[in-house]
């Protein structure tokens, strides 16, 4: 019985021991706890951005006052983000003297905010209905009729926004540019369609009363021609077209010859008649002409006056002849103007009715205008007030093709929204206005036919397109508006030098000057030649005027051409005298303004603005005859309040001193050499214009992104955005890997993402 309990006992106390847990050669290990998850990856924020801002920003824009109202220790809201980025995309911050980042700092701070922002999505912004400039106006008014007609030079001056007059914020349409529209829209279309009533020809008398001329009197009822001349009377032309002159005339007679008389209207002699009559037995001498439209002058000469004082017969002593009147018909057949043949593509006859032809007319005209396809319903409006009038056909259509041309269908450029319940709120543009934009873009004007019908959502279609456009006289457009505005010698209609200073200023020179950048530009792109050239070229465009301002030989006459430059000193914008001219003021140069111009035009980084309470540099007689220029501007700029702004832009203004106020080249100014030795900001030394433009050739990429920044919101109509600066880094790409070339700017341009989208309202989280 005991050796039986022992064992017993012994697996009994073992299974207390293995339940409980209790310790002993058999209790199992815990398991090994789990290795502590890794710490987080540093944001990129953490890793590169907060190091910036510590180290370049919160000496200023920290504490209990930061500068600006910006204290970037604590950013809390999207209004803040995008200030910063504006002054960081632009490098006008940190201001001059202080620490700075690189350029490639400032691209990774800068494409940090736009993602911040963005949320790495694409924007391509939203354009308003944006209303035709003046200049587009007239350009569309030429395209659709045919007629080079200034109607638009009695509007209204249009704002300018950005710089440029086509952005869509700023284009309002105040009561009395509507009236002008309507009294526009009835001149053009008088012009552009003859009625039967204007083809029906008119005849005018003339008597010896209405006519002058040489070598002749009005004696009584008569005009009598008594020494070799003419006696002539103007007439208006409105239509090209045959016309009838007719000349009744009469001669004193003497010698052995009747008189002659030769006809003539305008430039062309016409015929020479025997005009035997005498005196009171008239005859009528008659000749037709082929005239275009215009003033002429109509003539009939005496051609060969005899005097013999001495003849017995006292009369046969003088030969005269004698004028009794003059008649002016026509037109005695028309020659329709291209105007009409656009407009009128279709008249009434036997197998098509007044309304028919109505129809093809107005569909067609509003088609072209509206730059689009036409609903059937808006015809028939049209339709309805052709019908109300009784008048001839052409006269009875031109009622609704003025509706058409100041409704706001062709006043304006809209682009409808997208669907209202389009989640993305972004659609891309059809095909059609997609024309809209590219033929404002380069020509300036309506889309033609071709145009209108390409495919333009495919991209080799597109591509066609644009150099198609590119390649049309009608490019010249973005030399006139784009160009003009963006070096701003459209500034120099206005700007009026001293003339007691530069007597040999005149009108001459300034038209000369206003062409010569565009002329160039318009080289630069029709060619496709490096954006870089329009800072360093070896040719320009001259007239013998502008050719003798910049000391150039073998330049005659008035009419601009090109020519190869070998001085130096000229050769590209930066050196043109309507730059300089413009930048200037009208007793002497600026380099503020000079200075201002190269950072804003040419490198895209504008000064900071004056602070309110900065002073002006004084222009009395005794402050300019204490000091230089330069010590004058080096004084001001000592001034802490005037510092920021004078620090950026006089050195480069100081590069420019070797021109004039009208761009001409100088050794010495007041007396004494001229020193345009400076250093910018960031320590970087030069002197005068040739190192200046070395410099700014260095700094290409610097350029080329502005000048894609200037090129896309004249494209665009509006401001660019931080959404924006995705695209114009990778249009700058592009056109660096393509040798800057013209060509690849534009393209990028008609290819960028926001050129081809429209937003259709606020996009998500905007604070628009």
């Amino acid at each position: 019985m005991r050796r039986t309990l022992v064992p017993v006992f012994a697996v009994s106390l073992f299974a207390v021991v293995l339940v409980a847990g209790g310790a002993g050669m058999s209790r199992r290990p815990p398991p090994p706890s789990p290795p502590p998850p890794p710490p987080p990856e540093p944001s990129q924020y953490d890793r590169e951005i907060a190091p910036m801002i510590a180290k370049y920003c919160v000496r200023c824009h920290a504490g209990e006052k930061p500068k600006g109202d910006i204290d970037l220790a604590s950013v809390d809201g999207r209004r803040t983000w995008k200030r910063v980025w504006r002054q960081i995309y632009n490098g006008t911050m940190p201001p001059p003297g202080a620490p700075a980042p690189t350029s490639a700092e400032r691209t990774t701070f800068a494409e940090w905010i736009e993602k911040t922002l963005t949320g790495g999505k694409p924007d391509p912004g939203r354009v308003v209905a944006r209303r035709l400039s003046r200049t587009e106006y007239r350009a569309t008014i030429r395209d659709l009729t045919g007629l080079d007609y200034r109607p638009a030079d009695d509007f209204p001056a249009d704002d300018t926004g950005y710089g440029f007059d086509n952005i869509g914020d700023v284009l309002a349409l105040p009561p009395i540019l509507m009236e002008r529209y309507f009294e526009a829209a009835g001149r053009i279309l008088d012009r552009a369609i003859l009625t039967p009533e204007q083809r029906a020809p008119v005849t005018h008398k003339f008597g010896p009363n209405d006519m002058q001329g040489p070598g002749g009197s009005r004696q009584s009822d008569l005009y009598v021609i008594y020494a070799p001349g003419d006696a002539s009377v103007e007439v208006r032309v409105k239509l090209e077209g045959e016309y009838l002159v007719r000349v009744r005339a009469s001669g004193d007679q003497a010698g052995d010859e009747p008189c002659h008389m030769a006809l003539a209207a305008g430039d062309q002699r016409l015929r020479q008649f025997d005009v035997p009559q005498q005196r009171g037995d008239a005859a009528t001498f008659e000749s037709r002409v082929r005239l275009k439209p215009g003033r002429h002058k109509v003539s009939a000469a005496f051609t060969n006056d005899y005097y013999r004082p001495e003849h017995p017969d006292p009369k046969k002593r003088d030969r005269n002849l004698v004028l009794h009147a003059i008649e002016f018909s026509g037109p005695l057949d028309v020659r329709l103007p291209e105007s009409h043949a656009r407009l009128i593509v279709a008249e009434p006859g036997p197998a098509r009715t007044k309304r028919d032809a109505a129809r093809l007319v107005i569909s067609a005209f509003a088609e072209r205008a509206w730059r689009r396809p036409v609903a059937a319903d808006e015809v028939e409006r049209l339709l309805a007030l052709f019908e109300r009038s009784e008048a001839s056909f052409e006269e009875a259509v031109k009622l609704p093709l003025r509706a058409v041309l100041v409704s706001p269908h062709f006043l304006f450029r809209a682009e409808p929204d997208g669907p209202r319940d389009d989640p993305k709120a972004v659609r891309r543009l059809s095909d059609v206005e997609l024309a809209s934009r590219l033929s404002y873009f380069i020509w300036g004007s309506t889309p033609d036919e071709e145009l209108l019908r390409a495919p333009l959502s495919k991209p080799d279609v597109l591509e066609r397109q644009v150099r198609r456009m590119v390649a049309d006289p009608r490019a010249a457009a973005l030399a006139e508006s784009f160009a003009a505005q963006w070096l701003g010698v459209r500034r120099l209609d206005g700007h009026v030098p001293d003339a007691g200073v530069f007597p040999g200023f005149d009108d001459d020179l300034r038209r000369a000057m206003a062409q010569e950048p565009l002329l160039f530009f318009e080289a630069v792109v029709r060619e496709d030649r490096s954006a870089l050239d329009l800072l360093d070229a070896n040719f320009t465009f001259v007239n013998e005027r502008l050719a003798q301002h910049y000391g150039l030989e073998g330049v005659a006459g008035a009419q601009m051409r090109r020519v190869r430059i070998t001085d130096a000193r000229r050769g590209g914008v930066m050196a043109m005298a309507g730059v300089l001219t413009a930048t200037s003021h009208p007793t002497r140069t600026s380099p503020s303004r000079r200075g201002k111009w190269v950072l804003e035009t040419l490198l895209g980084s504008p000064p900071p603005p004056p602070l309110p309470d900065a002073g002006s540099l004084k222009e009395d007689a005794a402050s300019a005859k204490a000091a230089t220029l330069r010590a004058r501007l080096e004084r001001h700029r000592s001034d802490a309040k005037c510092a920021p702004c004078h620090a950026a832009i006089d050195p480069i203004g100081f590069g420019l001193e070797p021109y004039d106020a009208v761009g001409a080249w100088r050794e010495r100014d007041a007396g004494g050499p001229i020193d345009a030795a400076a250093k910018l900001p960031d320590g970087t030394a030069f002197n005068g214009p040739l190192e200046l433009r070395a410099i700014l050739l260095a700094r290409r990429d610097e350029f080329v992104r502005c000048l894609v920044e200037k090129m896309m919101t004249f494209a665009l109509g509006r401001g660019l955005e931080h959404y924006d600066a995705p695209e114009v880094r990778r249009i700058g790409r592009a056109a660096a890997a393509d040798g800057y070339r013209m060509s690849a700017l534009v393209l990028g341009i008609a290819k960028s993402y926001p050129f081809l989208h429209r937003r259709n309202r606020a996009a998500e989280g905007s604070d628009e």
